[in-house]
Parts: structure tokens; C-alpha cells; sequence
């Protein structure tokens, strides 16, 4: 045999085999396609930044929101805003949490793409990018970039405007994928000593680690960390064009670790995959995300990347004295410290918390330390404490304040920056005096009071004027007779922040002091009672003598041509000389003469033919000598006394005293007690008889003035006027009459804020909800501005009712229900006044059912099978006015009016996922009384009625149930077939089908020997009943008898054995066909000649092998071998529309679909 025929034989050979193996292979291709797709993960290094920035750690981790642009160019450059961002992060990989709302363009920034959709608040600009905000605070803000990796250094190494208390606080996150949707989970915890910050929301995102499908137009490819989602509660989410979420995750961290969950994210949401997707935590708190503001309100951050970290941290730090924050020598002063596992890993590594004091800028340890043992992540032991006690008197005397520390000594941790912490207490020292100074004139009047200035300085750093008292006292000239009985006050602080800064005393020199030079002395007295030195003034001020003096605007009647004598008690004064010592003269010719032991003067008002008496006022001019120098002076004191001189016989008045009427109110003065009355001889008659009234009143927007017999009564007009009023009365005896007039003032009275609460009680709360009142809105004044006012409220629940000082809102939310107590004090700086309103709380919203969808109701339920010895299905439906329930429980009692009594429970949950194509029960209801049993087993009977009651929750939480159950009652036969509808007979022998063929199972499916003859005649009676239903003419019975199923199963095992066979004998065949034409091939002696492969030659011009094996012609004349595929199944074809484009809704299974698939579509629409 020649080598080439030789080479054609192993050629051939060779070529058959090839065939079989690409047939069988493409079978199995076949069976393996499902497994094919899954495509490699191509990992992506992590760009590193050529010029990192040169930002230090700050102790803690700081959070960042940064605003940037496709067509932002200050942010693209190398270098730029997000270089800056990425180099801190690639530094600080554990300190640093930043995410980019990447809009279009920078002229519009506050776009959905870039995260401002709905529950998040977007408190930034709204234009203009890079643009970065730390903290979650607007004055933590840096706009534009340098080139230089650095514009975000200060801001990070400062802190990033985060609270003070973020390493009290540990959070870990982590992202994995599950088919189509992502795992998520962001774990939090409170490690802080006492309790987490309240009204704490979690800010919760997906981010997109290199930004995909997002470039920008110039310098650096792309951004870094770009938002793609909200993560919000109830697991659901929320990105620029997807997601159902609502609102962020209320959360509440303690000490033990919490986890917030979600499945439900589909893993489009990030455009780069698992690879890209980052998952960042913050806790915050406010009453929205973002809030921005001013204040530090950003307790921790976490993102996905951020590995597990040992860290102790000194959560709390203090020096305490007797004082509190500041010592005098000699105190103790006790420091406590707390120390935190802040980290993620438990510490073991051993270590000392050490105590210092810093002396001269040199660190002098307190004791011998503290031991730090294990620490635990969390629990007990995931802190601990350590305290110290140190005497200040080794401090100098002369140092203001004295810095106290403490530190930890550790190994192996991976944040060291808060292992110290610091804090200081003030030196207390003695306070210093100034030389006191008489304020105004210095020639001070006796009974008079006049004002001293104290003055000193606290000399430190923990008193000011504001904590320190004087002491002051006086002395005659040169007597050294100090005493300050005479001071009273220093309550007023003049001149503040002045270096003449200093208390006003007041002091008022009694009668009996002497006249002449006095000296003064003050002492300053600090908060601790630690004393100065005293200061003094000498000759500070010269006690002046008192000249008597006259009471203005005193008038006493007085009888025309009648000597009277008139006490000048309270009309004549003298602050040092008793008036009986006194001498009063007068050239007045109505002037009689003073009786000094009656303290009197006497005066006569002469009659006179021609003029009569000159009645009415009239004054007397007198001198009082007191006995003092009043040469200077040329005159002795002087001035006039008033008289109202009345005529013989005419009704006398006594001068009325002033009416004071406090504000709102009333006042009455009996008038009797100052009239009297004379007869024409001038003997005294009764005043009863004098008829009285008024004749004038100089206003009438003060007082409404009446008489009320002998009474004079005074009304405010309204609760809040002001004033005076003078009146004038008229007395007459019925032939002379005499006016006096008297003067009512009003004495205001501060009026405490009001409250308009109109309307307020009207409205109920549900349970659990939040309502908001603008109390500061529906507050007046009328003596003071409104917002001087403060307000205080409270419940009868505790913590119930909130008020924020703030905004002036009182904020309501009852967690108990039923009829609730809230009261409201407002309050001015004189007086309050108190509100109380009722609040009717409620825990569920009614919830109504309808038997027919008149839109009246939440649900509606079509009932079947109500009749007597039926078994009812109730198909119950949602209604288009419902809300979106999440969870639905439906009870039902079956009862009976006749007996009275109630038998039969069913409770069900219903799927909720069946919301959109109702449910569907039958009420074969079990027994209350036996259990195992139905109640009606045989069907209803008369006079039953089945009740429905249904509670359910909505999305947002809240419930709802029905205040009555609706009832079906059972009180009719089935008809006979003649008398029923269509629809009613088409169901009825329906039934009676079904019936016939189950019962034919059970005798089928009887055990050898079952006796089965009661299963038999109750099949003949059903099969009657089915006989005369369908004699109906309105019937439609199929010809053949019921068959049973199951033919079918068998016809679909038998055809996939067969479809199995045929694949198998298509292999074999096409193998023999190889092998066959391999064997002619060797008849034929190939091998015996030099011919070579030609076109002719090939095997489909043998027309000897094409024609004795049937044909082989079209396996060869392919162009080259191809795999053959196994043949796929045969599609199951299902009843239903066509799926939608994103497949499959959530919760529905394939059968679900076949049969309500048309109605979901048609709702959607």
C-alpha cells in the first residue's frame, strides 16, 4: 500500500470520526446551552492619582457630598475636583465617605439624574459645579478646585463639620449579588456612653464606583462614586427613573447592633455591575435628608469598601472640681475618662489610660494608670472607665486655667489619632476692688434715695460682673463707723464691658442720720464667697438738710364764714422734722393760726354783704421753719395750702380719695362717709337724704361710671384700657347743691398671653401620627410683643405633645388611643395662662365592605352558592377607591339566627399578591364546637348567614377594619333546574359534574374489600339529578359519559420516550451510514491507486453507495461538518396573554398568569 493511499485511508477514517464527534458534541451543546452565557468578570485596577493630596486624618471619619457635571471642566482636570475627592479617599480609605451627584450640565445641578428626587431634600445649589458640602452642612461648603489634589485638604483635616460625638458610633456595609437583585446590608450601632442621638434618619445610596455611562467631556475620563439610587425603607429604592421608595429609615442605634436589609434592588441600577456598585451608610439626624443648616448633625458614615478596623477611642472626657469647671487652689479636681471599642474588632493587645497635667507646656502624669483589659465589640465590656483624683494645691497661684489629659497606650490598632483627649478648668481666683463712686450730685437730700457705683474685677477667667456681689458700707467723715444698713439693691450692672463696668447700690439716709460728710468703702465677692481687699471713697457725700414741704393737689373743704381747723397730717411733710415741731406763719388774711400740738392750722372765710363768700377753691400761701439754714437761700420754705370752701346750709364734701382700679376689673367707693349736710342755721342733718349725681366726666373710654345709691362704681370698658377719668358728683339737699370732683385711675395690670384655639379640638389623630400646630401663630399680647412670650405644653401621655421653642410648633403623636388631655401654659415675664384641650386619638381607619363594587367601599365580595345545602364561595375584590394594602386578614363566622348562636371560625391572611386579581374562598368553614369538623359539612342551612369581618395595613403603616361585619343570610332552596337562569343551571350541573366524577374516583380508588355501596347510591341519586338537569332544553351536556384523566400524562411520557428513541436511532443511522461508505471505500481499493482527492472522487458522485444505502447525497453536500443539534423540546403552549416587557410581574406564578394575566394588562393601562 503507498503512503498516500495510506494517508487517504486514515483521512477517511478520520473524517467519519470527526462527524459523529461534532453530531454528538452539538447534542450536547444542546443540553448545556443554559450554562454557555455567563461571562467572565473582567476585574478593573483601581486608578491611582499621580499627586496625592496632602490631607491629614482627622481623628474620624468625615462624609462629603460633591456636586459635579458632565461639562464641568474644574472638575475633569487632572488634579480637579474629583482627583481631590478620589486622593483623599485612595489616603484615607477608612476616614473618608464622599458621594457625587453627577448632572448633564453645570448650569442645572439639581437634577433627578444627580440624585434630587423624591424622599431625598436636596439643600444645595442649584447651579454651578465642583461644588462640595462636608458634614451634610451648607457652611461646610468649597466651591470651584485648584489643580493641585488639594482643594478639599482643610476642610477634611478640620473634620468636615461632623459631630462631635462620630467615633461613639460604628457602622460596616456590604453588597453582594443574587440573580438580577443585589444583597445589601448596613449594620449600626451606638458605642458611645448614655444614649445615641434621637430623630436619626439613614442616609442610605448605591453609588457607581468609576461612574459608568458617565463621561466627561474634557481631562480625566470620568468621576468617581457617582448616585444611582436612594436605598429607603420597606426595601425598596428609588433612582432617577425606577423604584417605588418613599421615605429613609427611621433608626434609633443603641448598643446593640441593628441591620437594615435589602433584596429587591435590581442590579441595573448600577450601570458598571457588582464590580462598581459601592453601598454608603450615614447616620443623620433632622427631619429630612439632606438637611443642610449650620449645626453638626452627621454622626457616622460607612461604605461598602471599608474593611473592619481595631480602634479605641476616648469617647468622654472630663475634669471636675467642687465648682464644676473651674478649681480654687485646694480642691480635688476628679477626671474620668471612658474608653470605647470604637472599631470593629475586639482588642486584647493590654495597654494604660494615664492621667496628666500640663505644667509649663510639660506633661505631669496623675497616678500610676489605668489597665485596659479585653474589649469587646459590644456589649458590657465594649467600654470601660478609669478615674483619678488631684489635689490643686501643687498648682501655682498665680495661673489662670490648667490643662488636664488623657491618653491610651496601645498596640496594634489602626486609628491612634482619638486615643487622647484634652480639656481645661479655669483658675478661681480672688476678685480685686475699684474705688466706689456716688452716681449724680453728691449733696444728697435726706429721704431720698441716691445710687452708688461698686466696681472690681474677677481676675480670672470664671467670675465676671454678671457672678460677682459687693459689699458696701458708710461711714460719718473720719468716724470709722461703717455700716450698710442703709444699701439695699445691686440687682443692675452699668456700663457692661466697660473697663467703669460695675453694680448700682441704693441708699436712703434715714431721719435721724446726721447732716454732714460721709465716707464710702466697697469689696467685690466672688461666686465661691472668696473676698477682695476694700476700696475707698472719702468724703464721698455730704448729707444735706430737708426743707418741709406741700403735698400737691390735697383740697379740704372747709365752711364759708365758719373758723376751722384743718390737720395738715400728710399735707405739710417733713423728711427729718416731726410737723408738730415745725412753725407755720401766713399773711394770708384767711390765716387764723397753726396749733402745733394738734398739728393743725385754723382759718376763717369771711362772709362779706356785698361778695358773699368766695366760694369754691381757694388757697393760702404759709412758711414753715424747720429750724435750719436757709440763708442762702434769703426765704424760709414756703407754698399754699387748697381749701374748698362751701356755703351755709349747702351739702359738704370731704376731698375723695383717688380711685385706683386694677385693669379689668371694678372698683366702688361709698360716698357717704365723705358728704355731709347743714340746715340753713347751720346745724348738721343727715347725708342719707342728699340725692347724688353725676354731672360730668371728663372721658368715657376709660370707665363706665354709675351710681349705685350711696356707691359710686367704676367698670372697666374692656379687659385691656388704660387711663384716667376725672368724674364730678353732685350732692344737693333739693334747695343748694355742691360738686366735688374724683379722680378714678386705671392700675394696669399685665395680661397673660392668650391662645385662639378655635377649631383645634375638632379634629381627631390617628394613632401613631403627627400633627403639627403653629401654637406661636394663634398667640396674642396685648401688653407685650408676641414673641417675648414663652409656651410649655404636655399630655396626658408622657412625651405625647412636643413643643419646639424654635418655630413656635407644638407637634402631637399618641401612641395610646382614645381621648386625650393636652395642656398649654403661656407665659410673659408677669403672668401665664393655661389651656387644655382634648385630643380623640384613633387606632384604625374604618374600613367598609360592599356586596356590590359601587366604588362605596374598600372591598366588594360577589358570594355563590347561597343557597340551602350549599357550600358558598366568596370571591372577594379590591376596590379602585382602596389604598395599597400590604397585609389583609379575613375572619369569618358562620351563625345562625334561629339557634342564636355562632359555630363555625375561619381567620385567613389573604396573598397579597392577588391584590390586583382578587381572591377566591370557599366558606367551608371548620367547627368551633368539634374540633376536626366542619361546621355545615352538608352545606348551609336555613336561616344561616355568614359575617365578614377584615383588618389590613397600608404601605404607609396604617390600619384599617371594619366597624360591622357584613352578613350573607341563607334563607332559600336550590331551585329546581326549570326555575333557574342560564348562568345558574350552566354552574349547577357543572357541579353536579365534578360530583359525579369524585365520587367515581373514590369507588375507583377504594381498597379491595372497601364496601362502596353508599358511595353508589349517592352516585345514582347525584347522576339523576344530572340526568334531569340536563333534560333542560337550556342545557348543554356533553353525549359521553364523565371520564376520568390522567390519558394525557401517559400520551406526554409516551411521546418523550418516542421523541428520546428517534434521537437515538438518527445517531446510529447517521454512524452506519459513515462506516458503510468507509467500507465500500475499501472495496473499492483506494489505497491500491495513486489517485488523489478530486471533486469527483468525492462521496457524493458514488452513485453505487447513494443507491444502495438509500442516498447519502445530502450529508455530503454540505460544505464543511457542521454540529448537529439535539431537537428542543416542543414549546408548552399556555393559555394567556403575552408577557410584558420586563417578564414575569413580581409574585406571580406562570398558572397566575394564564388565567389573570389579561386583567393585570388591562389595569395597568
Amino acid at each position: 500500500m503507498s503512503g498516500s493511499a495510506y494517508i487517504m485511508q486514515i483521512s477517511t477514517r478520520t473524517m467519519a470520526f470527526t462527524i459523529i464527534v461534532v453530531f454528538v458534541g452539538s447534542l450536547m451543546a444542546g443540553f448545556t446551552s443554559d450554562y454557555n452565557g455567563i461571562e467572565p468578570e473582567i476585574l478593573e485596577e483601581e486608578t491611582v492619582v499621580q499627586n496625592p493630596s496632602q490631607a491629614t486624618s482627622p481623628g474620624h471619619v468625615v462624609f462629603g457630598q460633591y456636586i459635579s457635571s458632565d461639562n464641568c471642566g474644574h472638575c475633569s482636570k487632572t488634579g480637579g475636583g474629583s482627583d481631590a475627592h478620589h486622593s483623599i479617599k485612595q489616603n484615607h480609605p477608612d476616614e473618608y465617605v464622599y458621594v457625587t451627584y453627577m448632572s448633564a450640565s453645570y448650569g442645572d445641578t439639581d437634577t433627578a439624574r444627580a440624585g434630587n428626587v423624591a424622599p431625598y431634600n436636596w439643600a444645595w445649589s442649584t447651579g454651578g459645579a465642583p461644588d462640595a458640602y462636608f458634614g451634610d452642612r451648607t457652611d461646610k461648603n468649597q466651591g470651584g478646585a485648584n489643580s493641585q489634589y488639594t482643594t478639599y485638604d482643610t476642610l477634611f483635616s478640620s473634620g468636615g463639620g461632623m459631630h462631635s460625638s462620630v467615633n461613639d458610633y460604628g457602622m460596616t456595609a456590604a453588597i453582594s449579588q443574587s440573580g438580577s437583585s443585589y444583597n445589601i446590608d448596613i449594620t449600626y450601632r451606638y458605642t458611645g456612653s448614655g444614649s445615641a442621638a434621637g430623630n436619626m434618619k439613614l442616609y442610605a445610596a448605591l453609588v457607581d464606583k468609576d461612574c459608568t455611562g458617565y463621561s466627561y467631556t474634557s481631562g480625566i475620563p470620568h468621576g468617581y462614586n457617582c448616585w444611582m439610587a436612594w436605598l429607603t425603607s420597606g426595601d425598596t429604592y428609588k433612582s432617577k427613573s425606577s423604584g417605588t421608595g418613599s421615605s429613609f429609615i427611621s433608626v434609633a442605634p443603641t448598643a446593640t447592633s441593628q441591620t437594615e436589609s435589602w433584596s429587591s434592588v435590581p442590579s441595573s441600577v448600577v450601570p458598571g455591575g457588582l464590580s462598581k456598585a459601592i453601598v454608603i451608610g450615614v447616620l443623620m439626624t433632622g427631619n429630612q435628608v439632606s438637611a443642610g443648616g449650620t449645626s453638626p448633625h452627621v454622626y457616622h458614615a460607612i461604605d461598602s469598601t471599608m474593611g473592619p478596623k481595631m480602634d479605641l477611642s476616648i469617647p468622654s472626657f472630663t475634669a471636675t472640681s467642687p465648682a464644676g469647671a473651674s478649681y480654687m487652689r485646694g480642691d480635688t479636681v476628679t477626671l474620668d475618662a471612658t474608653v470605647a471599642n470604637s472599631g470593629d474588632l475586639e482588642y486584647n493587645s493590654g495597654g494604660l489610660v494615664k492621667f496628666y497635667y500640663v505644667l509649663n507646656g510639660n506633661k505631669n502624669y496623675i497616678g500610676q494608670g489605668t489597665s485596659i483589659g479585653t474589649m469587646a465589640t459590644t456589649g458590657s465590656t465594649s467600654s470601660m472607665t478609669a478615674q483619678e483624683t488631684f489635689d490643686t494645691s501643687v498648682l501655682p497661684a498665680n495661673g489662670w486655667k490648667t490643662v488636664f489629659g488623657v491618653e491610651l497606650s496601645t498596640t496594634g490598632e489602626s486609628v491612634t489619632s482619638n486615643n487622647q483627649a484634652t480639656t481645661d478648668l479655669d483658675h478661681d481666683r480672688p476678685p480685686t476692688s475699684k474705688t466706689p463712686q456716688v452716681i449724680g450730685t453728691t449733696d444728697i437730700n435726706r429721704g431720698e434715695y441716691f445710687s452708688v457705683l461698686a466696681k472690681g474685677d474677677a481676675d480670672d477667667n470664671v467670675d465676671s460682673i454678671d457672678t460677682m456681689t459687693f459689699d458696701v458700707e458708710i461711714s460719718p467723715a473720719g468716724a470709722n463707723q461703717w455700716s450698710g444698713d442703709i444699701v439695699t439693691g445691686g440687682q443692675n450692672i452699668l456700663y457692661l464691658g466697660s473697663a467703669n463696668e460695675g453694680r448700682e447700690y441704693s441708699l436712703l439716709p434715714t431721719l435721724d442720720m446726721p447732716a454732714g460728710e460721709y465716707d464710702l468703702r466697697t469689696r467685690a465677692v466672688d461666686a465661691r464667697g472668696q473676698t477682695s481687699g476694700w476700696s475707698y471713697t472719702y468724703d464721698a457725700f455730704d448729707l444735706m438738710n430737708a426743707p418741709p414741704s406741700i403735698t400737691p393737689n390735697q383740697v379740704s373743704p372747709v365752711p364759708c364764714d365758719v373758723s376751722t381747723k384743718v390737720d395738715m397730717t400728710g399735707i405739710i411733710t417733713d423728711p427729718e422734722t416731726p410737723l408738730s415741731d415745725l412753725t407755720i406763719t401766713s399773711s394770708d388774711a384767711a390765716f387764723v393760726g397753726w396749733h402745733p400740738t394738734t398739728t393743725e392750722v385754723e382759718v376763717f372765710f369771711a362772709w362779706d354783704s356785698v361778695q358773699g363768700c368766695s366760694l369754691g377753691q381757694q388757697g393760702i400761701e404759709i412758711s414753715m421753719d424747720d429750724g435750719g439754714d436757709y440763708s442762702a437761700q434769703g426765704e424760709l420754705p414756703y407754698g399754699t395750702i387748697l381749701f374748698n370752701v362751701l356755703e351755709n346750709g349747702q351739702p359738704r364734701w370731704q376731698a375723695l380719695p383717688t380711685q385706683i382700679v386694677d385693669e379689668a376689673s371694678m372698683g366702688t367707693l361709698s360716698l357717704l362717709p365723705f358728704l355731709s349736710d347743714t340746715d340753713d342755721e347751720g346745724n348738721y342733718v343727715s347725708a342719707e337724704d342728699l340725692a347724688l349725681e353725676i354731672v360730668q366726666m371728663s372721658t368715657n373710654d376709660v370707665f363706665d361710671v354709675t351710681l349705685d345709691g350711696t356707691n359710686i362704681v367704676f367698670y372697666t370698658v374692656d379687659d385691656d384700657v388704660n387711663g384716667e377719668v376725672v368724674v364730678t358728683i353732685r350732692a344737693s339737699d333739693g334747695e343748694q347743691y355742691a360738686d366735688q370732683t374724683l379722680l378714678a385711675k386705671v392700675n394696669p395690670i399685665n395680661d397673660a398671653p392668650r391662645l385662639d384655639l378655635t377649631g383645634i379640638e375638632d379634629k381627631p389623630l390617628k394613632l401613631g401620627t403627627q400633627r403639627v400646630i403653629n401654637l406661636m401663630a394663634l398667640l396674642t399680647d396685648v401688653d407685650d410683643p408676641s414673641n417675648e412670650a414663652f409656651i410649655t405644653v404636655s399630655s396626658d401621655e408622657q412625651g405625647a405633645a412636643k413643643y419646639n421653642p424654635i418655630d413656635g410648633t407644638m407637634t402631637l403623636n399618641f401612641q395610646t388611643s382614645g381621648l386625650h388631655t393636652v395642656t398649654m401654659n403661656t407665659i410673659d415675664r408677669y403672668d401665664s395662662n393655661t389651656y387644655t384641650i382634648s385630643i380623640d386619638v384613633f387606632d384604625s381607619y374604618p374600613l367598609y365592605i360592599t356586596k356590590v363594587d359601587d366604588g362605596s367601599g374598600h372591598f366588594y365580595v360577589e358570594m355563590e352558592d347561597t343557597y340551602i345545602d350549599q357550600i358558598p364561595t366568596a370571591n372577594i375584590f379590591l376596590t379602585d377607591s382602596a389604598p395599597t394594602f400590604k397585609s389583609i386578614e379575613t375572619t369569618w363566622n358562620i351563625c345562625n339566627d334561629e339557634t342564636g348562636t355562632c359555630d363555625g371560625l375561619y381567620e385567613e391572611n389573604l396573598d397579597i399578591t392577588r391584590s390586583m386579581v382578587g381572591w377566591s374562598t370557599e366558606l367551608n368553614i371548620p367547627s368551633i364546637f368539634m374540633p376536626g369538623e366542619m361546621a355545615r359539612p352538608s352545606g348551609s342551612v336555613y336561616k344561616d348567614y355568614y359575617q365578614l369581618t377584615i383588618k389590613a395595613v397600608d404601605t404607609n403603616d396604617d390600619d384599617y377594619k371594619t366597624i360591622a361585619g357584613v352578613k350573607w343570610n341563607i334563607l332559600e332552596e336550590l331551585p329546581i333546574p326549570a326555575d333557574m337562569d342560564e348562568e345558574l343551571l350552566a354552574s349547577h350541573i357543572e357541579d353536579l359534574k365534578l360530583d359525579i366524577e369524585d365520587i367515581e374516583d373514590q369507588i375507583a380508588n377504594a381498597e379491595e374489600g372497601t364496601d362502596t355501596t353508599s358511595l353508589e347510591e349517592t352516585l345514582s341519586e347525584i347522576k339523576s339529578d344530572y340526568s334531569t338537569a340536563c333534560e333542560d332544553p337550556r342545557a348543554s351536556c356533553p353525549a359521553e359519559q364523565i371520564q376520568s384523566g390522567g390519558s394525557a400524562e401517559e400520551v406526554s411520557d409516551d411521546t418523550n420516550w418516542m421523541l428520546i428513541i428517534g434521537i437515538v436511532v438518527g445517531v446510529l443511522f447517521v454512524a452506519l451510514s459513515v462506516g458503510l461508505m468507509m467500507r465500500r471505500g475499501e472495496d473499492n481499493k483506494f489505497y491500491e491507486s495513486d489517485a488523489t482527492w478530486t471533486q469527483n472522487t468525492l462521496p457524493i458522485h458514488d452513485t453505487v453507495a447513494n443507491s444502495m444505502y438509500g442516498g447519502a447525497a445530502p450529508i455530503f453536500q454540505q460544505q464543511m461538518p457542521q454540529p448537529v443539534a439535539a431537537p428542543a423540546p416542543l414549546p408548552v403552549v399556555a393559555a394567556g396573554p403575552p408577557l410584558p416587557p420586563g417578564g414575569l410581574p413580581a409574585g406571580w406564578t406562570m398558572e397566575q398568569w394564564q388565567y389573570y394575566g389579561q386583567q393585570y394588562l388591562d389595569q395597568m393601562q
